[in-house]
Order: structure tokens, then sequence, then C-alpha cells
């Protein structure tokens, strides 16, 4: 045994690595100790507390601490190695990098934690559709200024000057602006997505070729759902660019289509069919006022009639245009008033 502990691997005693790995041992045994004690200890404790502030807190820093007590008894498992001077401060500067992360990340999850608790009911109870565009802005800016701050804390414990490094950056600055000129345009696009408010969460649109329902709103792109269900992810420079025409901001729907009556009807049976339409329009209530109903026009073997009506916001679309329809044919059938068909009279000439 004594052969063994005046041994040296890589010139350094066996002494010293069994140190050090005791150190890293006890690393990893402490900090599954500290785990077991917040999930059968502090997690009963907390949960009798009528407040929910000190579970979101003990859920946020429970990994990151356990991470946290891991990479210290690295830490110190290396410093009892007695490495050589270049070599010790580098492994020092790695550990310390992963303890800000995991504190970064400990701080991430909190804030997320808070806002999901206290920001996400508050504003799915709200009536407005602002707050519900917001709220996804305010967790990925949280968290990507949480990041970047622990970025710039990473770099400076890694022995960095930061404020050269934010120098570089300022005189580098043109040429990353014209190389994210596309990232950029997506945030104006977004900027003036919340300044004109053209439209907002659930708001149908049609843009750029397609129509549908705006389901989040991002900093760089924003998705829509169209009607056949598919999820389309557009950037949003699309909408600083192009126009927008939001569906959900009209009062009520038009539809306009022509009834082509037979020409048997004659004039007083065109006439008659006018006040059908507007009595049949008077008993559906998934119609708003406005409806129209004009002699408009002859065709071929037709008199045409153009009528236009005006289905309420909220309605059911198919469910009360299909009610109209059989509301008018019935009346129409009832009254003795025909469908015109098209028809072609056709002449054969045949030579002796």
């Amino acid at each position: 045994m004594q052969d063994i502990l005046d041994m040296t691997f890589l010139g350094i005693p066996t002494t010293q690595w069994f140190i050090a790995l005791s150190y890293i041992a006890g690393g990893f045994l402490v900090g599954f100790v500290a785990a077991w004690i917040f999930k059968n200890v502090f997690q009963r404790i907390f949960a009798k507390t009528k407040t929910r502030v000190d579970d979101i807190v003990l859920a946020s820093v429970q990994k990151p601490l356990v991470a946290i007590i891991v990479f210290i008894g690295f830490r110190m498992g290396i410093d009892a190695l007695s490495l050589e001077p270049g070599v010790a401060p580098w492994f020092g500067k790695v550990i310390a990098v992963l303890i800000t992360g995991a504190v970064a990340w400990a701080i991430a999850k909190l804030f997320d934690g808070l806002i999901e608790e206290y920001l996400v009911p508050y504003v799915q109870k709200s009536e407005g559709n602002l707050d519900d565009q917001l709220l996804p802005i305010v967790r990925k800016t949280v968290k990507i200024a949480v990041w970047v701050l622990a970025a710039l804390c990473a770099i400076k414990e890694a022995g960095y000057d930061i404020g050269a490094i934010l120098a570089g950056l300022g005189i580098g600055g043109v040429a990353i602006a014209l190389a994210a000129k596309d990232t950029l345009s997506n945030l104006f696009g977004s900027v003036a997505v919340f300044v004109d408010r053209p439209f907002m969460i659930n708001d149908r649109i049609k843009v750029a070729g397609y129509d549908g329902t705006v389901v989040e709103i991002g900093i760089r792109t924003s998705r829509l759902k169209t009607l056949d269900n598919r999820i389309v992810t557009l950037p949003n420079a699309v909408f600083a660019a192009g126009a927008i025409e939001n569906v959900s901001s009209e009062p009520s729907t038009k539809v306009a289509r022509v009834i082509q009556l037979d020409t048997a009807v004659g004039s007083e049976g065109a006439a008659r069919a006018l006040s059908l339409l507007m009595d049949a329009a008077a008993s559906i209530e998934g119609l708003d006022e406005g409806t129209i109903a004009s002699f408009t026009g002859f065709g071929e073997s037709s008199y045409d009639i153009t009528f236009v009506t005006f289905i309420k916001k909220g309605a059911d679309y198919f469910g009360t245009l299909s009610a109209l329809n059989f509301e008018v044919l019935k009346r129409l059938e009832a009254a003795g008033l025909p469908l015109a068909f098209p028809t072609r009279v056709i002449v054969e000439r045949k030579e002796s």
C-alpha cells in the first residue's frame, strides 16, 4: 500500500490524486444530499405555506445549486493537485465560468417562474389583447438580458477585458448591422406592429398571400394559423413592408350573390321575388342590417337579382349562410317562382 502511495502519475504523487478524487466525489455526494434535502425537507415545508414565492424559488435554485456544489468539488480537487502555475488558473477560470452559468440558470428560471405564476393568469383574465402580445416579448427579453449579463460576467471571470471587447464590437458594429440587416428589419417590423397595432393576437388577417389567425407575435417572427389549420411562421419585416388586411376588424361580413329567376315569372314575379328575399333575410338571426335586393339585369335566359347580405361579427358564418339559402329557396318555391337554368337552342342542318 505504501508503494502505491509513493508512486507518481503525470508527475503528481498518488496521494494528491486520492485527495483530489476525494474532493470531487465529496462534491457529488454533497450535491446528492442537497438534492435529497431540497426534495424531501424544504419542498414539504414550503408546500404548507400560503405563498407560492418560496416554492418558485426552491424549484428555481434546486438544480443550479446542486451543480454549483459539484463544480466547487471539482475546483477543490484541482487545487489539491498543485498543478503548474500556467495550468491551475486555466481550470479555475473554467470552473468560474460554469458557476456563473449555473447562477444565470437559476435567475432565469426564477424570473420565468414568477412570470408564469403571477403575470400569465393576470393576462389570461384581462379582456384586451395587448398584454397577450407583450407577455412573450417580456419573457424572452428577460431571458436574453440575464444570459447576456451572465456572458459578460463569464468573459470577465475568464480574464478578458470587457471594455476592450465592447469597444471592438462598437468598431465592428457597422459590419454586424449589415450582416444582420434581416434580423434588424424583423425587429423594426415587430416595433411597427406594437406601435401601429394593425392587428392583435386572435385577429384574422390576410398578409403576403396568407389568410389566418394570429396566434403569436414575437421579436423576430410571428405565427399565423391558416384556415387549413396549418401554422405559418412569417418574419416581422413582412408587416412593415407589405399591406395587411385585418379581416376581424370588419363589423360584419358582406356576402353578395346573383339570383337568376326564370323569365316566365314576368315583371310581377320579379318584383315579388325582391320582397320575398328581403323578408327571408329579416327572418335570419345571424344577419346584420343593410340587406339589399335589386333587379340588376337580364341574363340570356333569366332575370338577374343581386342579393347582398351582411353576416354579424361572431356569428356562425356557414351556418347563417346555409340557413339563409334554405329560407330563400323555400319561399321562392312556395311562391311558384322558379330559378332559371341555362337554355341553349341547337340547330342542326343536314345536307341532302
